[in-house]
């Protein structure tokens, strides 16, 4: 029995000396080449629910894509291009200034995002931040050592939650997107 608390006790020494995890996120996320993720992505607001799951693709902080069944959702240096597959539409926005989302977080992009202290739970680091901005709070839980994402959570109130659950990572190493015909989708542009 000794021995087991002695490992323990080592392997938490260990955990809680290497360097700041949610540094060790912001370079598992940021290393060249990008990464590619399988996501579990739900949202509750307002007593309604959202869930979908697809293939989250991070070319780094301002080139991102979540691709799933129905819709493709893209950002690419300030312009959110939606492709709603099921009723062939098109959607190109431009993003506001300041707007922070769930993907920013899990990208780690802005300046906003002030970070709590790290604690061990379940062999994982929890990380709390808040976006300071939107008065919201959240957590990243991280793998110990990589800062490979498991899970972010992000929630506003009682009624109001993003939830994203990485099943997966792995570097992109110049894979690309599937194309999408978009020959007989209709065009909406809101870019002024």
């Amino acid at each position: 029995m000794n021995r087991i608390g002695f490992l323990f006790g080592l392997t938490v020494s260990i955990l809680l000396a290497q360097s700041d995890p949610y540094q060790a996120f912001l370079a598992y996320m940021n290393e060249p080449g990008g990464k590619i993720m399988e996501i579990e992505f739900s949202q509750e607001q307002y007593g309604e629910r959202y869930e979908s799951s697809g293939t989250f693709f991070y070319f780094g902080e301002k080139q991102y894509m979540f691709d799933a069944a129905d819709q493709r959702i893209s950002y690419n240096n300030g312009i959110i291009t939606t492709i709603n597959k099921s009723q062939k539409q098109v959607i190109h926005d431009q993003a506001v200034p300041g707007e922070v989302t769930i993907f920013d977080v899990l990208t780690g992009e802005g300046e906003s995002i002030q970070t709590g202290e790290p604690i061990i739970e379940k062999g994982m680091f929890r990380i709390p931040f808040t976006l300071l901005e939107w008065e919201m709070k959240g957590v990243i839980r991280v793998v110990p050592v990589t800062g490979e994402p498991r899970e972010v959570i992000l929630s506003s109130g009682e009624d109001d939650e993003i939830r994203i659950r990485v099943s997966s990572s792995e570097p992109a190493n110049g894979k690309s997107v599937t194309e999408i015909d978009l020959d007989t989708f209709e065009i909406i542009d809101l870019r002024e």
